[in-house]
């Protein structure tokens, strides 16, 4: 029996076909390499040579410096991994991102199904669209493509759930998430599916994952550091539909078996794929666990909500809602309000808009048990002695953070502070969800710390204070005759928009 057989059977959420996948897929990923292995030999070989880099990054809209409800230069420059890129001492030519034009690209169509919305922003009453583009014109927006004819280093895709990660390369292979397009760019690189068998006899069907695949291209560049987050979007998407599917990721269920062997396959494969790339040499990888959503702003708590209505109209809401022990309520509830849909308080606020004590207890249940699962096999790998692998734990960084800086914009203005003075307290953008630039810088620095622990060295920390983030964005400012501030429904559905 191996050492890293031993210290998996003490894992007692892996079951046993995970343990033997995990097995298989050493060998298959290289993971018993004893010598260098020459170039034409390795594992997930890149067409295009690129041995000079040094950190690339694995996730999904977190990574890519998804800032307000959508991707644009002026929040990507903060994204947690170019952020870890300056204090490596790279650059936009060793560190390389798919830089957006303004007015940015978010994940709904605001005017109609050819275009596609903007980022948000705040406009003195309120949030609203700061702009749209013609899905035509979407690659136009991609500034120095060309310029890139390598994978980029910041391989991070909105949107992508953890089965992405090896399986995922374009809007058709994702199901319609049209970010894998432009970040995967298989047009580009080509696609191939590579199915990577076991050893004879073995019960387990082959692990197929796509060449254009994030796995795949993060292999590919062979960073000696990578960072891979991921697993987030398989929570937020039942959360924000809310409408979880009961007991969707219990200990046991289908949705906790697939989160397991997902997360297993793609960090062994990466783990065996950059030791081969990097001729046998043992790569860092630091990855992160899930934050619990009542750190998110865009869960706001009942009581919460019920205060901002009465600010509104001087009672709470009056038909009340069609949930009963309702816990959190989703924050486009605020447009819903103020539209038609909802009567003026005659129509209860539907159950798709909250969160109630059981689907409250599902997605925390999910939480902890996908978290779990993200220790044991990261902590296996790092026991392998095949790469140095250590975790983020950004559920307890985010839920240690001070009640301020987890409160919406809207809000801390509502409680009397200015927009700069709300700008600089809130750790969150105004989609409620994705980390303005000091919540990225607080997340870079989680990863900073990991990463010095695993490689013994001394990175310094970013100081997210120093990080600006204007909700404005320069555009004029408007004022709200009375009432709490509103959310304009094109932007509340812009903020929903991107996990469903």
């Amino acid at each position: 029996m191996t050492k890293f057989t031993k210290i998996l059977l003490n894992k007692s959420l892996l079951s046993l076909p995970v343990l033997l996948m995990l097995g298989a897929l050493l060998t298959v990923a290289g993971c018993t390499v004893d010598d260098p292995k020459d170039t034409a030999d390795q594992l997930n070989a890149p067409g295009v040579e690129d041995a000079g880099a040094r950190y690339v990054a694995v996730g999904n809209s977190l990574t890519a410096g998804f800032m307000d409800g959508g991707l644009m230069m002026a929040g990507q420059r903060f994204s947690y991994p170019n952020l870890i890129a300056s204090q490596l001492g790279l650059n936009s030519s060793t560190f390389t991102q798919p830089w957006i034009a303004a007015p940015g690209i978010g994940s709904s169509t605001p005017s109609d199904a050819a275009h596609v919305a903007g980022v948000l922003y705040y406009n003195g009453s309120g949030i609203a669209i700061l702009g749209e583009t013609a899905l035509a014109n979407v690659q136009g927006s991609l500034l120095l493509a060309v310029a890139q004819p390598t994978q980029y280093h910041n391989l991070g895709v909105p949107g992508a759930r953890i089965h992405d990660a090896q399986h995922s390369y374009s809007a058709i292979s994702s199901g319609g998430n049209p970010f894998f397009d432009f970040i995967n760019r298989a047009a580009l690189f080509g696609n191939t599916a590579v199915a990577s068998g076991y050893p004879a006899g073995g019960s387990l069907v082959p692990v197929t994952y796509e060449s254009a695949s994030q796995f795949y291209q993060a292999v590919a560049k062979g960073g000696a550091l990578t960072t891979m987050w991921l697993g987030n979007n398989d929570i937020l998407g039942p959360a924000t539909s809310g409408e979880p599917a009961a007991g969707f990721g219990n200990p046991g269920s289908a949705g906790a078996l697939a989160f397991q062997a997902d997360y297993t396959a793609t960090l062994v494969m990466l783990a065996g794929g950059l030791a081969q790339r990097n001729h046998g040499l043992q790569p860092t990888i630091a990855v992160a666990n899930i934050p619990s959503v009542s750190s998110a702003p865009y869960f706001i708590p009942k009581a919460t909500f019920d205060a901002y209505v009465t600010s509104r109209n001087g009672v709470a809401w009056p038909a009340g809602y069609v949930e009963s022990g309702v816990q959190y309520v989703l924050f486009p509830a605020l447009s819903w309000i103020e539209s038609a849909a909802g009567g003026g308080g005659a129509n209860p606020i539907p159950a798709s808009l909250t969160l109630d004590v059981g689907e409250t207890t599902d997605v925390g249940t999910a939480t902890v048990v996908f978290n779990t699962i993200i220790a044991n096999v990261a902590a296996a790998v790092d026991a392998s002695g095949v790469a140095k692998v250590g975790v983020v734990n950004m559920n307890g960084v985010l839920a240690s953070r001070s009640t301020p800086e987890k409160t919406h914009f809207l809000f801390l203005r509502g409680a009397g502070l200015t927009t700069a003075q709300a700008a600089a307290t809130t750790l969150f953008s105004l989609d409620g969800i994705h980390p303005n630039s000091h919540g990225q810088g607080v997340m870079a620095n989680a990863f900073i710390d990991v990463i010095n622990a695993l490689d013994n060295s001394s990175i310094s920390h970013v100081d997210p204070a120093a990080l600006p983030w204007d909700p404005t964005y320069g555009m004029p400012q408007t004022s709200k005759a009375g009432g709490p501030l509103g959310v304009d429904p094109k932007a509340a559905e812009a903020m929903a928009a991107i996990w469903q």
